[in-house]
């Protein structure tokens, strides 16, 4: 009103001086604008790095515009990034995994602007495959593929992208059945997705032919009831996606509870031997192995890794003594001799020993040396104490015997191998000699004075009553062999 006064008054004073007034009025005008300029100052708080959440979210914390002015978010850089409200100081960020946001926190008044800006990082997506192959699915043509699972909102799938004639069961989830053909490659992809970003990574391996596994031979299986039936759980293999069935090829009495499961009951009696069948079956390719099971009765059974022969044993004593001669060629034509075979040598009484079935019943003659410097693992020669100590339990020398031979209650199963003895004085030319098969037996002990070459042996024969301790120098002779060792838990 005062300028407006002003201005009709210098109208009516004259046009020269209502100019001047003008002028007046616009420098005022300028100067009242410039000291009411207000001050921007900006905060958009902390950056956010590496950030790996379920959305790929933070909220955000900038300073609130002061009065009079107005504050809103940007992003200046970095894709498919959003805000919840971008004129919040505290508003949600959405961004995606693997990608760097330079964000703007912009206050303006009366044309005036000022922003502050911080950073906002995602981990990127990292897709893993858990299932480990070498090469080749070993005696197979499945398996089960397993991922870490997709985390934080994304999505993950399965794919095969190299080989023919594969299958997956399902492939939206982490683990999934793969089954192939018999002796291919192929490759699978574990993909991670989250809004327009993908990773995966990739699995090659080849398939094999499909074997089956029906576990190890248990031809000594314990069990802790005396009742007559005995009862072991099978341990096959069962591949992924297949189907599978026990069946008994033989053995008496055998029974298999639950024949689909590769962890079958089977339910036997003692000192039986079984051979069960493991079949498998996927697709159209189909393999069986089999096993021998056996439940310990009177006989322990102890299987040789030398050569895979298997021998009974009894526990007697605290030892656990071999129920059969051994049998392993240890130095054959040096240390050890099948009956009848041995260079410069006779043969006096009964037959050389060619069939397997013979040479399994009498077993190797030993010379000492080979017999205890080459023990299998854990086993050894048994001490002429323990053998007199084993005679005492079983009654004495009187009575001990029938017990102790073929057929005898202790079920140590003592038998007349025959001897070889060498450059022995019953031949005129002292050659080497076999002889006492079916009548005699020596079994070696370890006790050997070393300094005279004498040990202690003891002897059975046929026509006898006693298991006899004899002395003999050891160098020249081969004998049978019964191993001990400690009793086994």
């Amino acid at each position: 009103m005062i300028i407006s006064n002003l201005l009709i008054l210098t109208w009516k004073r004259g046009l020269t001086n209502f100019y001047v007034l003008f002028i007046l009025i616009l420098l005022a005008s300028s100067c009242s604008e410039e000291e009411q300029i207000i001050e921007l100052n900006p905060d958009a708080g902390q950056n956010y790095l590496n950030i790996e959440n379920d959305g790929y979210v933070v909220r955000l914390d900038a300073q609130a515009a002061p009065s009079g002015q107005k504050g809103i978010w940007k992003v200046l850089s970095g894709e498919n990034g959003s805000f919840d409200a971008i004129d919040d100081p505290k508003t949600f960020f959405r961004g995606e995994p693997g990608e760097e946001y330079e964000l703007a926190w912009e206050l303006s008044s009366g044309g005036n602007t000022a922003y502050s800006t911080i950073i906002v990082s995602f981990k990127p997506l990292k897709p893993v495959v858990i299932t480990k192959i070498s090469g080749t699915l070993h005696n197979n043509i499945s398996t089960l593929l397993l991922a870490e699972p997709a985390r934080f909102g994304a999505s993950g799938e399965w794919e095969i992208i190299n080989g023919q004639g594969a299958r997956l069961e399902t492939t939206d989830t982490d683990e999934v059945l793969f089954i192939g053909k018999e002796l291919q490659p192929y490759t699978v992809r574990w993909t991670l997705t989250y809004g327009s970003k993908k990773e995966f990574t990739d699995l090659a391996f080849s398939t094999d032919e499909l074997r089956a596994d029906a576990g190890e031979d248990q031809l000594d299986v314990k069990t802790d009831t005396d009742k007559l039936s005995k009862f072991h759980t099978l341990d096959a293999y069962l591949p992924p996606g297949a189907s599978g069935e026990w069946n008994i090829i033989s053995g008496e009495t055998g029974k298999l509870h639950s024949a689909a499961s590769p962890a079958a009951l089977f339910e036997g009696v003692t000192d039986s031997i079984y051979t069960l069948a493991w079949q498998i079956a996927i697709d159209e390719y189909t393999a069986t192995d089999t096993l021998q099971l056996r439940f310990r009765g009177k006989w322990g059974m102890w299987t040789d890794e030398r050569d895979g022969q298997s021998y009974r044993f009894v526990e007697l004593n605290g030892l656990e003594w071999m129920a059969e001669n051994y049998n392993n060629a240890i130095q054959p034509g040096e240390g050890s001799w099948y009956y009848g075979y041995a260079e410069r040598a006779v043969t006096n009484d009964g037959y050389p020993l060619d069939s397997e079935a013979d040479r399994k019943k009498y077993g190797r003659l030993y010379s000492f040396y080979a017999a205890r410097d080459q023990a299998p693992e854990g086993w050894r020669l048994p001490t002429a104490e323990e053998f007199g100590q084993l005679i005492t339990s079983q009654g004495g020398v009187l009575y001990a015997k029938e017990k102790l031979v073929e057929g005898g209650d202790s079920g140590l199963e003592l038998n007349y191998p025959g001897i070889l003895e060498f450059s022995s004085g019953a031949d005129p030319a002292f050659r080497n000699v076999f002889s006492g098969q079916d009548r005699s037996g020596l079994f070696w002990t370890q006790s050997v004075n070393e300094n005279n070459g004498y040990g202690i042996v003891y002897s059975i024969n046929q026509s006898g009553g006693q298991v006899d301790p004899i002395v003999a120098q050891v160098v020249y002779y081969a004998l049978s062999v019964r191993y001990v060792r400690e009793a086994q838990n």
